[in-house]
């Protein structure tokens, strides 16, 4: 079991997942020992919940939460691009401590799945393959196979995708 604090809240989490948070009353810790399972909901495929901070009600996925039980250095506030955290495995309800990774926004988006990077052009009549890299596409060519486009978008992310 892990204790963490976020801002004024203790939580715990425990081995199998299961997240606890302190009991508290306007603002401060109730005398009493009781702690509350926290409540998350599917939004997106991600577990969210809501847990208030400093009085007000905050909205938290749980594998920011997950993050910082594991680096209370790691600033969980902290929404800059250069703050994210990756599923590396792609299962955004895979919250373990080892799935999970501080990345930017861009690396992020490099280790998204079921992303193609070509697409058919009926005016063409190719296959037209093309790859995100800082914001800007990089065109790859057209090919007359579905497979050499396919591979083309392959040789160029092992390139410019490296996380």
């Amino acid at each position: 079991m892990i204790e963490f604090v976020l801002k004024n809240r203790r939580l715990r989490l425990h081995p199998d997942g299961v997240m606890y948070c302190r009991a508290h009353r306007n603002g401060q810790e109730t005398k009493s020992e009781k702690w509350y399972e926290v409540t998350f909901h599917k939004d997106q495929g991600y577990d969210r919940c809501n847990i208030s901070v400093e009085g007000k009600g905050r909205n938290f996925k749980k594998h920011r939460l997950v993050k910082l039980a594991h680096d209370p250095t790691w600033d969980i506030f902290d929404v800059s691009p250069s703050n994210c955290i990756d599923h590396e495995n792609h299962t955004r309800d895979d919250n373990s401590n080892e799935n999970l990774r501080v990345v930017t926004n861009q690396q992020n988006q490099f280790n998204r799945s079921g992303v193609k990077g070509y697409t058919w052009r009926e005016a063409r009549k190719k296959w037209v393959a093309k790859i995100k890299v800082d914001g800007k596409g990089i065109d790859l060519g057209g090919f007359e196979k579905e497979e050499d486009a396919r591979n083309a978008y392959l040789a160029a992310k092992a390139i410019y995708h490296i996380i």
